[in-house]
């Protein structure tokens, strides 16, 4: 899946352009894209300008394209210039500037560098029928109509008895009516379920998993020694601390022993007192390790004095931050791995995330370690830091390393068990976060006219939304946390959610978003199976935890109606509150449908190359892999199960 094959062409309005467009430019673009044979999904809209934006601001003019996956961005409006240029001149002719006279070459590379200027890859996308071009989805439609046109113009004494006859008699059929062409397998990414992962696979999977986790591995060990060298500057002229990695390991993991071993004496790591006994460990730990850490890091400035209280504390709290965040996250990643067994994905991603979760650990382990080694006071030939000149005897060293290796052991089996007991309470713990609280009072939500009408013409085609927010301020923040969490969002539906559904929110064709408006406006489009209420249940019972993370970065302010006859926002709106960034938020069902209503813009045109949901798509393509290839019993059943479907 690639975000450039979903674009959104966001362009000015110039001041004598029209805001209607003419019927017979609207015909003109509608033959263009069948000729151009590769594009799903085109819309034209209005956005309306920002608020707070001057009276005579213009709306820009939105092109939303969804094409065939291995289709660059410029070689679209190549061939949209080749197949349209006298109606996208009539688009966007308006924002030309040069000479009239101009011959046509030059208002066509004009136009080309226009919208490719204005062209924006999705930060984040999503695609329900994966691997699958125009052409195939059309192809594999009409087979499958062919194949039970076929199969009931039978008469019945003479229709297949049995599944294995029944495929057979299509094989057959097939090949003789010109569909040799499912001999050939159809198109299916590295990361989607199925046979043949070789070589080149594997390097394309260490490239995005396990790689990037060892630069965040190396990171975290570039952490531990910065903050070990500040730590000991001072120290450095008189001693040469030769670590002892066993014996750090160890020292490491005894907290998070200690931890898990209190979660079983008490109801659970998660429950109210486990939590507080948690918390209270952790911030005892930090305070202590880094008192020390404290000094040593003041005293490699400054002259070794009496500092009073009040510095010293100072020193805890600003270096105190530091540790306890480094702690936590060592305990996340422990509390990840159990999930990482559950994550839908090819059968491989399960262990090597757990792998990498594992190296993860283990750099904040050995980070933490560097923090110990002034904690334990360690620091004769026999133990932790050892003087120029010192060595560790064999006995001690091997003893450092069968305790690292039983310690490190402990605190793997203790949490896999821990919070594996625990995931029914969690789950319990995340329906009770997520239930929705008092809400401000907001109006009620009212469905604008233009949009009604839109949502009548689509009732029987491909559904579609267009949603403008704008990011909350200070846009620095939100933005970039947007684009954080898009970017998550984007590698999950590429790597893991390979099979149709997000989460578990069926229904989407192409789903997108894109940060617009001098990174000011959050921009979602989507074409979905069903009707508009249906879609947000299937995303509020299914991917709530993703919705919350995005919407909660925006807001609706004032602003003006892109034209007369669409959707204004009279009064300030905002997305429902969420706890803890992923709950709450949605749940609350009127507020947010209310908050998505208010924030859709209408659709000024819409083109689809085929008005299929996704399960017809599926049925389509499974019954082309059925007749392919040998015959089995299980592709008997398939091709019997999709013609009497």
């Amino acid at each position: 899946m690639a975000r450039h094959q979903m674009l959104c062409f966001v362009t000015p309005l110039a001041p004598q352009a029209p805001l209607e467009l003419a019927p017979s430019v609207l015909r003109r673009i509608d033959a263009m894209w069948p000729a151009i044979g590769r594009v799903h999904f085109a819309t034209l809209a209005l956005l309306p300008p920002a608020p707070g934006a001057p009276e005579g601001e213009r709306p820009s003019l939105m092109l939303e394209v969804v094409t065939d996956e291995d289709l660059a961005p410029a070689d679209l409006v190549t061939l949209m210039l080749e197949f349209g240029f006298g109606a996208l001149w009539r688009l966007y002719g308006h924002n030309w500037t040069g000479p009239a006279k101009a011959g046509s070459g030059i208002k066509r590379e004009w136009l080309r560098a226009f919208l490719i200027a204005h062209a924006s890859a999705a930060n984040c996308g999503f695609v329900g029928a994966r691997d699958r071009s125009v052409a195939q989805v059309l192809a594999e439609h009409e087979l499958f109509v062919q194949a039970r046109a076929a199969l009931h113009a039978l008469p019945p004494d003479q229709r297949p008895v049995d599944a294995a006859a029944l495929a057979e008699g299509m094989s057959a059929w097939a090949e003789g009516v010109g569909f040799g062409w499912i001999s050939e397998p159809a198109c299916r990414s590295r990361w989607r379920k199925g046979p043949g992962f070789g070589l080149l696979d594997w390097m394309a999977l260490l490239l995005r998993l396990v790689f990037p986790f060892l630069g965040l591995l190396g990171l975290c060990f570039s952490l531990g020694w910065a903050v070990d060298w500040l730590a000991h500057a001072r120290l450095a002229a008189d001693w040469h601390l030769v670590g002892n990695p066993p014996a750090a390991v160890a020292l490491a993991a005894w907290p998070l022993l200690l931890v898990l071993l209190l979660s079983f004496l008490l109801r659970g790591v998660f429950s109210e007192l486990g939590i507080l006994v948690l918390v209270a460990l952790v911030v005892l730990f930090s305070l202590v390790a880094l008192d020390v850490l404290a000094k040593s890091a003041i005293e490699a400035v400054f002259p070794p004095t009496d500092l009073s209280y009040a510095l010293h504390v100072l020193q805890i709290a600003l270096l105190g931050l530091l540790g306890l965040m480094a702690f936590a996250a060592a305990a996340i990643v422990l509390a990840l791995i159990p999930a990482a067994l559950a994550l839908r994905g090819p059968p491989f991603f399960p262990l090597l995330t757990m792998l990498a979760l594992l190296a993860i650990g283990c750099g904040f382990t050995l980070v933490l370690a560097q923090w110990m080694l002034d904690l334990m006071g360690l620091r004769d030939c026999a133990q932790l830091a050892l003087p120029e000149g010192c060595q560790a005897d064999g006995a001690t060293q091997g003893a450092w390393t069968l305790l690292a290796m039983v310690s490190v052991a402990a605190v793997a089996v203790l949490a896999i068990y821990a919070f594996s007991r625990e995931l029914p309470e969690l789950m319990k713990i995340g329906v009770k976060l997520n239930r929705p609280g008092a809400l401000p009072h907001q109006p009620a939500h009212q469905v604008h006219p233009s949009i009604e009408i839109c949502e009548a013409q689509l009732a029987q085609r491909v559904s579609h939304m267009i949603s403008l927010t704008e990011i909350r301020r200070p846009y620095f923040l939100h933005r970039n946390l947007l684009r954080l969490w898009l970017r998550f969002i984007d590698v999950l539906g590429e790597l893991v959610f390979t099979e149709g559904i997000l989460g578990s929110a069926k229904g989407i064709k192409f789903g997108h978003w894109h940060i617009v408006g001098d990174g000011r406006r959050l921009l979602f489009c989507s074409n979905f199976d069903g009707a508009f209420g249906g879609y947000l249940d299937e995303f509020i019972r299914g991917a709530s935890e993703g919705v919350n993370l995005v919407w909660r970065h925006s807001e609706l302010r004032p602003r003006r109606a892109a034209r007369h006859d669409q959707p204004s926002v009279a009064a300030a709106r905002f997305f429902p509150p969420t706890r803890a960034s992923i709950f709450k938020g949605c749940s609350a069902e009127q507020a947010f449908k209310a908050y998505a209503r208010d924030s859709m813009v209408p659709h000024l045109y819409r083109f689809e190359a085929y008005p299929f949901t996704n399960d017809d798509i599926e049925r389509s393509t499974r019954l082309r892999e059925a007749l392919q290839g040998t015959r089995s019993a299980l592709k008997d059943d398939q091709i019997a199960r999709a013609l009497e479907s």
